[in-house]
């Protein structure tokens, strides 16, 4: 077996969830990864990223931190680096490169980037990711109040962008020109600062200067103690009181009333228009919100205009979440299929039938959900997030003649009122062309070299395989393992044809990858078969659904 590098892959105001338009539709390999983390924040497929910002002061950290805090730091320090006048930077994942930086100390972005980093796919950027982090961050620390209207579509950068993190210490021509470099005048730099600065606190263990830290810092937690001081006293809550709190002068906040007078910088930042800014922001919760709202949403689509951001992500009112389909030895296939449907269009029943369509165009019939025990549903970690979803299971049997080529789904609400959704018009493509078969797949290991190496085996079955010359198992991998991240290049297995299935017109082939470095990630894999009169194609199929034999 061998495998050759051979496609590089190109990563490129409160509001609450709306009603999807008819131009959103499935499959979508720009927003479907995307989509499912921003909305499905508890199901019953894979744990939430969400959910560690909620509650605010999440555990897992040292005393004193929190995720959401953290998040939103992170996507502000990736952004930092932006110069929105020459066109570059932004919220780009370079700050995986800029850790080591003075002006970037501490723990917080290395524990994102660990976070995040298992989800990060040739559909779902780091940079992508990180912008979703600041949303989780905002939605879960004002417990769904502000909900950051979401896009994809970044580009994550492939080195360090220039330094130019504000730091505590610079005067405030310095932290001016900063942030009008980033696209803020004055007023939107006082108030970007309050909104970042209302949750988490400055940790002494990273600015010994600003909070004496205690050496060795005192450890009264399984993860010890960072020795925070907080912004404000209500640090788990994304509310104004970091701003009511300094216009009232008696605020806690080191960078505006610390000891050390050189780092004050909350103080004249705040103060830059005479408090004017700052004294809004005080007296309405809801003018604070509105106004981080807006400019949180700016900060995370800071990018440059090369780079072209998706409209805003809502979510598909009914979306296939999982499926497969095999081939059997009495000449039919088996569609098993598990729908997402927003929760509300079933009017509390399981009215919803799926309808096929054959190769040829031709209806099949109508098949209800398999309802074993209780439906699995999905809810937000917090309020507001979106709407809440039912997943409901299909088998679907089939003659392998006839095959499927699509299906629509007819709902029927509570009211007796029954609607097909048909995904924009052209029903939900669930192609038979080309199959993995998971039952006859396998995830192994290898050692080589003293090596224990990851091997995926596949076998698909392949329909009409004569019109294609050429069938491949493609597994996507970083093009530098020992970089923090690199640009994602596909790793091509040939397939070989092992038999056909009899009375039909299916062929299994079977190949193996074999992975060439022991840190190399489970990308989702996929099977593509090439010829002179087209293609088809099975795409981003989990190592999940692979049987492990050792």
């Amino acid at each position: 077996m061998a495998w050759t590098k051979t496609i590089a892959y190109t990563l490129a105001t409160c509001s609450l969830w709306l009603p999807t338009n008819a131009d959103n539709v499935w499959p979508n390999e720009a927003t479907d990864e995307l989509e499912k983390m921003l909305f499905e924040q508890q199901n019953p497929f894979e744990s939430s990223l969400a959910t560690f910002a909620v509650p605010c002061s999440a555990s897992g950290l040292a005393i004193g931190r929190g995720f959401g805090a953290e998040w939103i730091r992170n996507a502000y320090h990736d952004m930092a680096t932006a110069d929105v006048q020459a066109g570059t930077g932004g919220i780009d994942a370079s700050i995986v490169f800029e850790k080591d930086r003075p002006e970037n100390p501490g723990a917080g972005f290395q524990e994102t980037l660990d976070f995040f980093r298992p989800r990060y796919t040739t559909r779902s950027s780091l940079a992508d990711l990180f912008a979703m982090g600041a949303v989780f961050g905002v939605g879960g620390c004002s417990n769904g109040n502000i909900i950051l209207p979401y896009r994809a579509g970044r580009v994550d950068a492939t080195g360090p962008g220039p330094s130019g993190v504000p730091e505590p210490q610079e005067d405030l021509a310095t932290h001016t020109a900063k942030f009008v470099r980033q696209g803020f005048n004055t007023t939107e730099m006082i108030a970007l600062v309050a909104c970042g600065h209302t949750v988490g606190g400055v940790h002494g263990v990273d600015f010994p200067e600003i909070v004496p830290n205690p050496q060795p810092p005192p450890v009264t937690g399984p993860f010890g103690n960072d020795n925070t001081v907080f912004f404000d006293t209500t640090t788990s809550n994304f509310d104004n009181q970091v701003a009511k709190e300094f216009v009232a002068n008696i605020s806690q906040n080191p960078l505006a009333f610390g000891h050390n007078e050189t780092t004050r910088s909350d103080f004249r930042i705040f103060n830059a228009d005479g408090g004017d800014m700052i004294s809004r922001m005080a007296e309405s919760l809801d003018f604070f919100s509105q106004t981080c709202a807006t400019l949180l949403e700016r900060m995370i689509n800071t990018v440059p205009p090369s780079v072209k951001l998706t409209d805003v992500l809502q979510p598909l009112p009914v979306k296939p979440r999982k499926w497969s389909i095999d081939v059997n030895a009495d000449k039919t296939l088996t569609v098993s299929l598990t729908l997402r449907i927003v929760d509300t269009l079933l009017g509390g029943g399981i009215q919803a039938l799926v309808k096929p369509v054959s190769r040829t165009g031709a209806a099949l019939p109508a098949t209800s959900p398999v309802v074993i025990g209780n439906i699995s549903t999905s809810t937000c970690d917090y309020p507001n997030c979106g709407p809440s979803f039912v997943y409901l299971d299909y088998n679907i049997n089939i003659p392998a003649e006839q095959g499927i080529s699509s299906f629509t789904v007819d709902i029927t609400d509570g009211t007796g009122k029954t609607t097909t959704y048909n995904n924009g018009g052209a029903g939900f493509p669930l192609s038979d062309a080309v199959q993995p078969q998971m039952s006859l797949s396998t995830q192994t290991t290898k050692t080589v070299n003293g090596v224990t190496l990851q091997q995926l085996n596949v076998t698909a079955a392949v329909y009409n395989a004569d019109q294609y010359t050429n069938i491949s198992l493609i597994v996507p991998q970083p093009s530098n393992f020992s970089a923090t991240i690199s640009p994602w290049v596909a790793e091509v297995a040939p397939m070989k044809a092992s038999g056909k299935i009899a009375g039909t017109n299916y062929t299994l082939y079977t190949g193996s990858w074999l992975a060439s470095d022991e840190s190399a990630p489970q990308h989702p894999f996929d099977v593509l078969a090439t010829g002179p009169k087209g293609s088809a194609s099975s795409t981003f199929n989990s190592w999940g659904d692979v049987p492990f034999v050792l």
